[in-house]
């Protein structure tokens, strides 16, 4: 008998489908601010689209490495360099840089569940918009900095909405009374209570237009609607995709209030 030896078949690292984010109000937060910048602006250029290419491989290079797939945090990572690169050089929008130095910190860490975490999570989502505007003006200028103050105080609502039935979920018994319902409802209406004096002060000082209020109209409504309809039954894809439509709606919104009041670009 003649001994064969087998040789060991090459076989291509490849690289599979790269892991999605299933957190769908997250990428709620991540691209409605930049919507609503574009939205305002009434540009979408060559350089807009280059900075959402950019932004979505960053935001996918986030999932791969919290999934610990380091081909495709690598891989998306470098998409994401050369759009920026192409943008940095092409477009000149050197403060671009500065937008990532801020982000990537805030992106590639252990995602946390507190109040505080969640909060910082929206301000640096949301950074979004005064990037988007950038991209679509070339200006950094004062609209940048409120059109992301808008949308920080719109989805960090959000943060206390779903909060506040997720408590009254884990209670697991009826709640029968209106003290019950404002004992787990109070952080969420302090805070759009305190978002509408916000917006307010900004309109007063005219740094965004008084119709910008009639945007939060719908979600403040809910949030009010939304403690006296307290129970103990969680329906959590659905209060999710309820949050997406709710934000949609304040997109479109503001888009069109900001754009008829002469305030976009």
């Amino acid at each position: 008998m003649i001994a064969t030896q087998e040789r060991p078949v090459s076989q291509r690292a490849e690289l599979g489908k790269p892991p999605l984010p299933r957190e769908h109000g997250a990428w709620g937060i991540l691209l409605i601010p930049f919507a609503t910048a574009a939205g305002v602006s009434g540009v979408f250029d060559w350089k807009v689209a280059l900075l959402l290419g950019a932004v979505l491989s960053f935001y996918l290079a986030r999932a791969s490495f919290l999934k610990n797939d380091l081909k495709w945090t690598i891989t998306l990572l470098a998409v994401c360099a050369g759009l920026v690169l192409l943008l940095l050089i092409g477009a000149r929008l050197w403060w671009l840089a500065a937008f990532g130095a801020v982000a990537a910190p805030l992106a590639f860490r252990k995602t946390e569940r507190s109040v505080p975490a969640q909060l910082l999570a929206v301000a640096g989502l949301t950074l979004t918009a005064p990037a988007a505007w950038y991209a679509a003006t070339g200006r950094l200028d004062s609209k940048a900095l409120w059109l992301w103050l808008l949308n920080v105080l719109y989805f960090g609502g959000g943060v206390f909405y779903v909060k506040m039935h997720v408590a009254a979920a884990i209670r697991r018994k009826p709640l029968g009374s209106w003290r019950e319902k404002m004992a787990l409802g109070a952080g969420t209406l302090l805070y759009y209570t305190g978002a509408l004096v916000c917006l307010g002060v900004l309109a007063a000082a005219n740094a965004v237009p008084a119709v910008a209020l009639i945007a939060f109209a719908p979600v403040a409504a809910r949030a009010a609607a939304g403690v006296g309809r307290l129970s103990p039954t969680l329906r959590i894809k659905r209060l999710g995709w309820t949050e997406v439509a709710y934000s949609i709606v304040f997109a479109v919104g503001l888009i069109a209030l900001l754009r008829a009041s002469g305030w976009g670009g």
